[in-house]
This record gives C-alpha cells, structure tokens and sequence, in this order.
C-alpha cells in the first residue's frame, strides 16, 4: 500500500508545484499589467505636459506678433497724412504684413504638427518599450515555473 500511495503523493507534489506555477505566473502577468498601466499614465501625463507647454509657447508667439502689427500700423498712422495715395498704401502695407503674419502662423502650425508627430513616435516607443519589457519579464518567470515543474521527479508505478 506504501507504493500506491507514493504515485498519489507525488501528483499532490506536482499538482503543488504547477498550481504554485500558476500562482507566479498570475501574480507577474498582474505586475507586468500593473507597469503597462503605469507607464500609459506616465506617458499621457507627459504627453499632455509638452502638449500645454507647446500651446502656450504658440500663444506667447501670437500675441507677440499681434503687438508687434498694432505698433507698427500705429507708427505707420501717425506718419501718413491719411490722404487717398496714402490709404492705399497703407492697406498695401497692412496687406503684406497681414501676409506675412498668416505665413509665419503657416510654420508655426507646420512646426506644431512635427512636434506633435515627435511626441507621438516618443510615446509610441516608450509604450513598445515598456511592453516588450514586460513581456520579457512574464517570459523569464514562466520559464522559471517551467524548469521547476520539469525538476520536480514524477514516481511511477
């Protein structure tokens, strides 16, 4: 009887091990979901941060050329004497200068778009990153729950 009793003792073992194996297995895809999560929250936090960085910088540089058109009309005014000739140069003036803020707001938004393009692939990387890491951790406690069900002798009958 000692000898039948040695298989079931050993498929307790092993049924131990495996659930133990299970347990590892669980408790780091958990941890590895855990950090996925994390690091989306990081990256959004980050993400948004240069977002609002950006945007403030954008309207720091159009109020500062908004400013910069209103003095210039104003000095522009008080040197014409507002006659027909001088009306139409001044909307000439103000035309082109109006041309040329829309042109510069043109890069700026260009800029903008790359900035943003450059954050996305940051955060695209840094996402690929942290999973690939996961993964690689996830792999490497498998591998070892595996080499511990491996080790464990089985008895036969």
């Amino acid at each position: 009887m000692t000898v039948e009793q040695k298989p079931v003792k050993a498929k307790t073992t092993l049924k131990e091990v495996v659930a133990e194996g299970a347990d590892k297995l669980e408790l780091a895809s958990k941890e590895a979901q855990q950090k996925v999560k994390e690091a989306v929250t990081e990256s959004t936090e980050n993400v948004k941060t240069e977002a609002k960085e950006v945007q403030a910088n954008v309207q720091e540089q159009i109020q500062s050329l908004k400013q910069d058109l209103f003095q210039r009309i104003e000095a522009i005014k008080k040197q014409l004497s507002f006659s027909p000739k001088d009306l139409a140069e001044l909307k000439e003036f103000v035309k082109a200068e109006l041309t040329a803020v829309i042109e510069d707001l043109s890069k700026m938004g260009k800029e903008l778009k790359e900035d943003v393009s450059q954050i996305s692939v940051k955060h695209k990387d840094h996402l690929t990153e942290t999973l690939k890491r996961s993964k690689e951790h996830t792999l490497d406690v498998w591998k070892k729950v595996s080499v511990k069900s491996e080790d464990e002798p089985t008895l036969k009958s």
